[in-house]
Protein backbone atom coordinates (compact mmCIF):
# COMPACT_ATOMS: atom_id res chain seq x y z
CA UNK A 1 0.00 0.00 0.00
CA UNK A 2 1.28 3.43 -0.83
CA UNK A 3 2.40 5.51 2.08
CA UNK A 4 -0.09 7.99 3.54
CA UNK A 5 1.45 11.00 5.20
CA UNK A 6 -0.30 14.28 5.69
CA UNK A 7 0.59 16.93 8.17
CA UNK A 8 -2.84 18.51 8.18
CA UNK A 9 -5.90 16.41 8.97
CA UNK A 10 -9.49 17.37 9.71
CA UNK A 11 -9.39 15.70 13.14
CA UNK A 12 -6.72 18.18 14.29
CA UNK A 13 -8.97 21.17 13.68
CA UNK A 14 -11.67 20.15 16.14
CA UNK A 15 -10.41 20.99 19.60
CA UNK A 16 -13.41 19.62 21.50
CA UNK A 17 -14.04 16.28 19.80
CA UNK A 18 -13.24 13.09 21.69
CA UNK A 19 -15.27 10.58 19.69
CA UNK A 20 -14.20 6.94 19.67
CA UNK A 21 -13.36 6.66 15.99
CA UNK A 22 -12.56 10.17 14.91
CA UNK A 23 -11.54 12.04 18.01
CA UNK A 24 -7.88 12.62 18.64
CA UNK A 25 -8.65 13.58 22.25
CA UNK A 26 -10.03 10.16 23.19
CA UNK A 27 -7.05 8.27 24.61
CA UNK A 28 -8.80 4.97 23.84
CA UNK A 29 -10.10 6.03 20.41
CA UNK A 30 -9.06 4.83 16.97
CA UNK A 31 -7.20 8.09 16.22
CA UNK A 32 -8.13 8.09 12.55
CA UNK A 33 -6.50 10.78 10.45
CA UNK A 34 -8.31 12.02 7.36
CA UNK A 35 -6.66 14.37 4.91
CA UNK A 36 -6.20 15.19 1.27
CA UNK A 37 -4.16 13.00 -1.03
CA UNK A 38 -4.31 14.83 -4.34
CA UNK A 39 -7.98 15.52 -5.01
CA UNK A 40 -9.23 12.63 -2.86
CA UNK A 41 -9.77 12.27 0.85
CA UNK A 42 -7.97 9.38 2.46
CA UNK A 43 -8.17 7.77 5.88
CA UNK A 44 -5.71 5.09 6.97
CA UNK A 45 -6.24 2.78 9.92
CA UNK A 46 -3.40 0.58 11.16
CA UNK A 47 -4.38 -0.62 14.65
CA UNK A 48 -5.07 -4.36 14.53
CA UNK A 49 -6.21 -5.01 18.10
CA UNK A 50 -9.92 -5.21 17.21
CA UNK A 51 -10.33 -8.88 16.41
CA UNK A 52 -13.72 -10.32 15.52
CA UNK A 53 -12.71 -13.91 14.98
CA UNK A 54 -9.10 -15.12 15.02
CA UNK A 55 -6.98 -13.29 12.38
CA UNK A 56 -9.84 -11.05 11.21
CA UNK A 57 -11.01 -7.56 12.21
CA UNK A 58 -14.25 -6.87 14.03
CA UNK A 59 -16.96 -5.69 11.61
CA UNK A 60 -18.02 -2.83 13.88
CA UNK A 61 -14.55 -1.35 13.48
CA UNK A 62 -14.98 -1.36 9.71
CA UNK A 63 -18.32 0.43 10.10
CA UNK A 64 -16.65 2.98 12.39
CA UNK A 65 -13.87 3.56 9.85
CA UNK A 66 -16.47 4.20 7.13
CA UNK A 67 -18.51 6.45 9.42
CA UNK A 68 -15.56 8.61 10.43
CA UNK A 69 -14.09 8.72 6.94
CA UNK A 70 -17.43 9.81 5.48
CA UNK A 71 -18.03 12.60 7.97
CA UNK A 72 -14.39 13.74 7.77
CA UNK A 73 -14.49 13.73 3.97
CA UNK A 74 -17.71 15.75 3.92
CA UNK A 75 -16.18 18.30 6.30
CA UNK A 76 -12.99 18.55 4.23
CA UNK A 77 -14.92 18.98 0.98
CA UNK A 78 -17.26 21.69 2.25
CA UNK A 79 -14.45 23.48 4.09
CA UNK A 80 -12.50 23.56 0.80
CA UNK A 81 -15.56 24.59 -1.22
CA UNK A 82 -16.05 27.50 1.19
CA UNK A 83 -12.54 28.70 0.33
CA UNK A 84 -10.72 27.35 3.38
CA UNK A 85 -7.91 24.94 4.01
CA UNK A 86 -7.00 22.96 7.10
CA UNK A 87 -5.29 25.21 9.60
CA UNK A 88 -6.31 28.59 8.18
CA UNK A 89 -8.20 29.45 11.36
CA UNK A 90 -11.70 28.95 9.97
CA UNK A 91 -13.99 26.60 11.87
CA UNK A 92 -14.78 23.66 9.57
CA UNK A 93 -18.31 22.33 9.20
CA UNK A 94 -19.39 19.27 11.14
CA UNK A 95 -21.30 16.28 9.88
CA UNK A 96 -22.94 13.27 11.46
CA UNK A 97 -24.04 10.07 9.81
CA UNK A 98 -27.79 9.72 9.31
CA UNK A 99 -27.66 6.14 8.05
CA UNK A 100 -24.91 3.58 7.64
CA UNK A 101 -25.31 0.20 6.01
CA UNK A 102 -22.28 -2.00 5.42
CA UNK A 103 -22.44 -5.20 3.39
CA UNK A 104 -19.44 -7.33 4.28
CA UNK A 105 -18.28 -9.31 1.26
CA UNK A 106 -15.56 -11.28 3.03
CA UNK A 107 -13.60 -11.15 6.30
CA UNK A 108 -10.99 -8.40 6.63
CA UNK A 109 -7.61 -9.68 7.82
CA UNK A 110 -5.86 -8.21 10.83
CA UNK A 111 -2.39 -6.67 10.69
CA UNK A 112 -2.80 -4.88 7.36
CA UNK A 113 -3.35 -1.13 6.89
CA UNK A 114 -6.90 -0.22 5.86
CA UNK A 115 -7.40 2.66 3.44
CA UNK A 116 -10.68 4.47 2.84
CA UNK A 117 -10.80 6.79 -0.19
CA UNK A 118 -13.39 9.48 -0.84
Amino acid sequence: MEEFKVEKVIQDIYTDVSLGGCGRLNKDGHHLRTGWQGDKTVTIFTDSKYMGIPRFLYGGLLASLNDCHGSGSAALALHHKNGHEIGDGAEPPRFVTANLNVDFLKPTPQHVPLKAIG
